[in-house]
C-alpha cells in the first residue's frame, strides 16, 4: 500500500510536471502565435495601405486615361484635318505646277506664250538613225537642166575659164555664184515729149530693186533700216534707199495687187479648194478700230501701252490670204468674207467660231496630242497616254498609206479604228467616274472626254477621208512669220498700215 501510494504520488508529480511543461509550451506557442498574428496584422495593415494607395493611383490613372483618350481623340481629329489640308495643298501645288509647266509642247498654248522657257521637242522617236536613211536617193549641187535656155534669156550669165590650152578633150567643173551689179538705164526723150509717169523724176528706182525690197521685207522679215544698210553694202554704196522709200514700195505693191485682180484670184483659189486651213493670233498695235453703223470706222490711238489686233490666215497648199480685225471673234470672220463662202473641209484648232463655216471639219490632231501629253504629265491621268498612242498610230498608218499610193483606209481597219475609239472613250469615262471636283486633273479630264465624245467626227475625219489633214500646222507656219515680224518691231504703229501690210503684201501663191 505504501509503495502504491508513493508510486501514485510520484506519478502524480510527474503528471503535474508534464502538465506544467505542456502549459509552458502552450503559453510559449501561444506567445509565438500572438507574435505571428501581430506580424500578420502589421502586414495586413501595410497591404491595406498599399491597396488603398493602389486604389488611389488606379483612380488617378483612370482620370489620366480619360484625359489621355480625350487628348488622343482631339489630336486624331487635328491630324485628320491636317492630313486633309496637306492633301488639298498637294493637289493645289500639283495644279499650280501644271499651270506653270504648261507650254506649247503639252497644251494648246501658243509658242509666243512660252517666254524664256525651253520647250522640249514633243516629237516621238522613230527609232531611225540620224541623217540620210538607207535607200534615200540623196541630193547634190547640180546645174539647172535648162541652163542654155536661161543663158539665152539672160537670166544666167555663163563664162568659161580654159586651162586646156585648146585641147578637144577635157573635163568640166562648175562654180555657181551670184554677182550684184548696179545697173543704170538711161532713157532719152525729145525735149517736147510727154514723159511716162514712172519716169517723171530725173532719177527713179527700177522694178527689180523694188521687187527685191518687198521680197526681203516680207519673206525675209528684214527690218526696213537693216534692209537699207544691206542694199547699200551690196551695191558698194552706190544705192542708198531710205526706210520710208522702202515702205512706199510696199504700199504701191499692195495697191497693184488689188488693182490687178491678183488678190481676188488668190481668194478664188482658196474658196474653190477642197481643204482650207485657218488660224488666228493676237498682235500688238498702237491703234485699234471700232466699226460703227453704216460700216464707218473709228480709229482710237493708245495713250499708254498698246492694243491687240487679230491677224487671221486662210491657207491651202497653193495660196494664203491674211486678214486683220480688232478682235478674235466671229464678226471679224464675217467681215473678212472668206470663210462664209467656203464649202469644203475646214482645218482648225478646235475654236468654236470656226465650226460655223465649211461643210466638214478636220480638227487639228497635233493639238490634241499635245493636250493629251499635258493630261498625262501634268494631271497624272494614265488614260491619256493610251488615247495618245491610238491617235498617233492612226496617223502613222495614214502616212504609210499615202507613201504607198493609197488614197483611202480599208473598211475593215476603219471599222476597227471606230470601235477602238469608242472603247477608249468608254474606258476614260470609267476612269473618270471615281474622281470628284477638286481632284487633280478633274476639269481637264472631263473637258477632254466630252470634247472627244462630241467631236468624234471631226477628230476621225483625217482617217475617214485622206484629203482631210491630220494637223493644222500649215496655218500655224503661215502665222509664224507674222509673229517674227512682231518680235522684230515689237508692235505696229498704225492699224491701217498693219491692215494693208498683212492683208495684201502677204497674200501670195505658194511655189508648188
Amino acid at each position: 500500500m505504501v509503495m502504491t501510494k508513493e508510486l501514485l504520488n510520484k506519478q502524480n508529480k510527474d503528471l503535474r510536471i508534464r502538465l506544467d511543461n505542456h502549459q509552458i509550451k502552450a503559453e510559449m506557442r501561444q506567445s509565438e502565435l500572438q507574435e505571428e498574428i501581430n506580424i500578420l496584422r502589421d502586414m495586413l495593415s501595410a497591404r491595406d495601405r498599399d491597396v488603398a494607395m493602389l486604389g488611389r493611383e488606379i483612380a488617378a490613372l483612370n482620370v489620366s486615361n480619360a484625359e489621355f483618350q480625350e487628348e488622343n481623340a482631339r489630336l486624331s481629329h487635328e491630324l485628320a484635318q491636317k492630313t486633309e489640308e496637306f492633301c488639298k495643298a498637294c493637289t493645289e501645288i500639283s495644279r499650280l505646277k501644271g499651270i506653270i509647266n504648261k507650254d506649247s509642247g503639252n497644251s494648246s498654248k501658243p509658242p509666243g506664250k512660252d517666254g524664256f522657257k525651253r520647250v522640249l521637242n514633243s516629237r516621238e522617236k522613230s527609232g531611225r538613225h540620224k541623217g540620210g536613211q538607207i535607200g534615200h536617193p540623196g541630193h547634190r549641187l547640180a546645174l539647172p537642166e535648162n541652163i542654155e535656155e536661161l543663158v539665152e534669156k539672160g537670166s544666167v550669165k555663163k563664162q568659161v575659164i580654159d586651162y586646156t590650152d585648146g585641147s578637144d578633150e577635157y573635163i568640166s567643173r562648175y562654180v555657181i555664184d551670184v554677182e550684184v551689179i548696179t545697173t543704170l538705164t538711161e532713157y532719152r526723150f525729145a525735149t517736147d515729149a510727154i514723159l511716162p509717169e514712172h519716169l517723171y523724176n530725173e532719177v527713179s528706182y527700177g522694178n527689180q530693186l523694188k521687187a527685191m525690197s518687198v521680197l526681203f521685207i516680207n519673206e525675209g522679215i528684214v527690218a526696213e533700216k537693216r534692209l537699207s544698210d544691206m542694199i547699200s553694202g551690196l551695191t558698194q554704196g552706190t544705192v542708198t534707199i531710205s526706210p520710208a522709200t522702202i515702205e512706199r514700195f510696199q504700199s504701191v505693191f499692195a495697191q497693184r495687187l488689188e488693182e490687178s485682180g491678183t488678190l481676188e484670184s488668190i481668194k478664188k483659189d482658196l474658196l474653190n479648194g477642197e481643204v482650207m486651213h485657218t488660224d488666228d493670233t493676237p498682235m500688238r498695235c498702237m491703234e485699234k478700230v471700232e466699226y460703227l453703223e453704216g460700216g464707218e470706222e473709228k480709229i482710237i490711238r493708245a495713250e499708254k501701252g498698246s492694243f491687240q489686233a487679230t491677224i487671221r490666215t486662210h491657207s491651202n497648199e497653193r495660196s494664203t490670204i491674211y486678214t486683220v480685225n480688232p478682235k478674235k471673234d466671229g464678226e471679224g470672220a464675217e467681215r473678212d468674207g472668206i470663210l462664209p463662202g467656203f464649202f469644203g473641209i475646214l482645218s482648225h484648232d478646235h475654236e468654236s467660231k470656226f465650226y460655223h463655216y465649211g461643210t466638214r471639219h478636220a480638227t487639228c490632231g497635233e493639238h490634241l496630242l499635245r493636250e493629251l501629253k499635258g493630261l498625262r504629265d501634268l494631271s497624272k491621268i494614265p488614260w491619256a497616254e493610251k488615247m495618245r498612242k491610238f491617235i498617233s498610230g492612226m496617223n502613222r498608218h495614214k502616212n504609210n498609206d499615202l507613201e504607198a499610193g493609197k488614197t483611202e483606209c480599208s473598211k475593215e481597219l476603219l471599222l476597227h479604228y471606230e470601235q477602238e475609239y469608242d472603247r477608249l472613250l468608254e474606258s476614260g469615262y470609267i476612269d473618270f467616274s471615281p474622281m470628284v471636283k477638286g481632284d487633280l486633273g478633274f476639269d481637264e479630264f472631263r473637258r477632254m472626254l466630252n470634247r472627244l465624245l462630241n467631236h468624234k467626227d471631226n477628230y476621225l475625219l483625217f482617217i475617214r477621208d485622206y484629203k482631210a489633214p491630220f494637223t493644222n500646222n500649215l496655218a500655224e507656219r503661215d502665222l509664224r512669220a507674222e509673229k517674227t515680224k512682231e518680235k522684230v518691231s515689237l508692235l505696229f504703229q498704225s492699224f491701217h498700215f498693219k491692215k494693208a501690210k498683212e492683208r495684201y503684201f502677204h497674200s501670195h501663191y505658194r511655189s508648188v
